[in-house]
């Protein structure tokens, strides 16, 4: 996944102890144009420790992510990613701190859902314009909990969902250094789903195709000391999306979230960070569209609702140069407002360790192991629980 708005002009130094900050600008230039010249060191020098920093730096680095599910909604499984960093070189430290992001990937689990995947999130003019492409296509089966259509609060419905879709953004920071920026987002979809056994209730039919065509208005405002492990600052994103039949959609329907995340730093070692959210659809919301809690230690799409809010608290203690400990706690809750009408709530927690892997980025990785009632899960986390490009 506190008071979000205190410290957040305190120096990123605070956080650093034996781990420095990102470089400043003019020698981050001089390293990145050293790496294109000579062999890629994959020791910091600053340290001695292993740091991948110039290797994802160089042209044809890559950071290879194994993707181990142990998403309890969709089973054991696993699969291959490759992540392709570019910082841009040309606009100093904040170029490793927002660099361009390419990935590709696929997975696989044992309850039969896969899928392959492939995106991109680049600046551009400064970094005042960011573009956001990406792209997927696979079969999510999945148990489903909704108060909707005549189920019962705690009885599951199983659907296979195969899909396919895209999803294309653009983003236009409103003055140069500006925490604030304006965006739209199209987001396509087909999705088409099918009972994978029979339904405990006669009016649980199988559900026809459903094809989304919704363009996403978008408010954000960041001022993260960088994308992938932030350690001050705070990002929030308000979006409301609409999708709709003249744009090729076979219904319409709406849907808004606001997002709120912050990290603020208590001493030298220690930090502490929140994630607040809330969701709203409108009544002709596809099932498988309507927000559902998101916090670790929870399986997806199990708590969804019309209406859903969570909150997710983590503690974070650098305890030995690039090594950190991580603790955290969630809850959430769900609203449904048609004549089922009813509320679910949940909480989660749990604790996990990290290491800085390239610290020019500040990119950390690391596990999370997280509980909430009935449910065990462990996460392989690169960046940041919270990560948002």
């Amino acid at each position: 996944m506190c008071s979000l708005a205190s410290g957040v002009g305190m120096a990123p130094a605070v956080w650093a102890n034996s781990v420095p900050p990102l470089a400043d600008a003019a020698a981050v230039a001089s390293q990145a144009s050293a790496t294109d010249q000579k062999t890629v060191r994959l020791f910091d020098p600053q340290d001695g420790r292993f740091d991948m920093s110039d290797f994802l730096a160089h042209q044809k680095g890559f950071l290879p992510v194994p993707i181990v599910v142990t998403e309890p909604a969709v089973g054991l499984g696993g699969g291959l990613a490759a992540m392709f960093l570019r910082p841009r070189t040309e606009d100093a430290a904040e170029g490793w701190s927002r660099p361009d992001i390419s990935g590709l990937g696929a997975f696989a689990t044992e309850n039969g859902t896969k899928g392959t995947f492939a995106g991109d999130s680049s600046r551009w003019m400064g970094g005042r314009l960011r573009t956001m492409v990406g792209a997927a296509a696979g079969q999510v089966n999945i148990d489903f909990y909704g108060q909707r259509a005549g189920t019962v609060e705690d009885q599951k419905v199983r659907y296979s969902l195969q899909f396919t879709g895209a999803v294309a953004q653009v983003n236009w920071q409103l003055a140069p250094k500006s925490p604030w920026a304006i965006g739209l987002r199209y987001v396509y979809g087909d999705v088409d789903p099918t009972l994978r056994e029979e339904p405990l209730l006669p009016s649980l039919a199988e559900r026809t195709r459903v094809t989304i065509s919704a363009p996403t208005a978008i408010l954000e405002y960041d001022t993260r000391d960088n994308v992938f492990t932030p350690t001050k600052g705070i990002y929030a994103e308000t979006s409301w999306a609409a999708s709709r039949e003249a744009l090729g959609a076979s219904g319409e329907f709406e849907r808004f979230q606001q997002l709120l995340m912050g990290w603020h730093p208590l001493s030298r070692d220690i930090l502490i960070g929140a994630r607040a959210s809330y969701a709203w659809a409108s009544e002709d919301t596809p099932f498988f569209l309507l927000p559902y809690v998101f916090l670790r230690g929870v399986p997806a799409m199990r708590y969804q609702g019309e209406e859903v809010a969570s909150l997710e608290m983590e503690g974070r203690w650098r305890f030995a140069g690039r090594w950190s400990a991580v603790a955290f706690a969630g809850f959430g809750a769900t609203h449904s407002r048609d004549r089922f009408a009813s509320s679910q709530n949940v909480a989660s927690g749990g604790f996990g360790i990290r290491y800085t892997l390239a610290r020019k980025f500040g990119l950390d990785v690391g596990l999370d192991v997280a509980h909430s009632p009935g449910t065990d899960a462990v996460y392989l986390v690169v960046g940041s629980g919270w990560f948002r490009p």
